[in-house]
């Protein structure tokens, strides 16, 4: 377990998010950040190296958070990607083996789906055109900031919409919070739901978050 800046609150893995949750008029993150955009995410990736190596990067390394061998793992950059799993069609999967993280972009193929970079245990890759996932499923957030004053490697901070601090980390020109979002409110301080039951989150065309096994020791 790792804890947001200044000991305020554990995360292990976060929450996970349906797609309108992230993309809620409401917005999940506070003023001055946003849900990463797919070319946010192709910056991020650009800059550390390309596909096949910028996973790993981003990566925590060992064998707590991630199935072995967790291929190419490094976190050199501080973004500490573990992996926490989804949520299939209100059916949780492959925690420890998959990290994906929305972003509002719809998928130009079929708008029922959106982009969703993801990282895997067992290689070294960041996956971004390739990648897309069902909006009514359930995935991390990393919410980035608009523009930042930061410069490479030096570290911040982040409060969310229910008054969480998070730490956050500049890799290239680009600030990102460096911990899977554990946000329960939007910004204008409404409550994002929890939803528990697994048709009722399939059914789903409005924002909702869950625990991963709606199990909270998981976050």
């Amino acid at each position: 377990m790792t804890w947001c800046h200044g000991g305020m609150e554990p995360i292990d893995y976060g929450l996970l998010y349906n797609w309108y949750a992230a993309t809620d008029v409401r917005e999940i993150t506070s003023a001055g950040w946003h849900v990463p955009t797919e070319a946010d995410v192709t910056i991020l990736q650009t800059y550390l190296g390309g596909e096949p190596v910028s996973g790993g990067k981003l990566k925590e390394t060992g064998i707590v958070y991630w199935t072995t061998p967790n291929t190419g793992a490094t976190n050199e950059t501080g973004f500490n990607a573990r992996g926490a799993g989804l949520r299939i069609d209100g059916v949780f999967s492959d925690i420890n083996s998959w990290f994906e993280l929305w972003t509002t972009n719809n998928d130009p193929l079929d708008p029922d789906y959106s982009t969703a970079p993801a990282i895997t245990y067992n290689d070294a890759s960041f996956y971004i055109w390739s990648q897309s996932e069902e909006k009514i499923n359930g995935c991390s957030i990393r919410p980035i900031k608009d523009s930042t004053t930061l410069t490479h490697g030096q570290t911040g901070t982040y409060t969310g919409n229910d008054g969480k601090v998070y730490r956050t980390i500049c890799i290239g020109t680009q600030e990102w919070v460096a911990h899977n979002l554990v946000e329960t409110k939007y910004r204008n301080g409404d409550p994002i739901p929890e939803v528990t039951d697994d048709a009722a989150w399939a059914a789903l065309i409005t924002g909702a978050l869950c625990a991963y096994d709606n199990n909270w020791n998981n976050v």
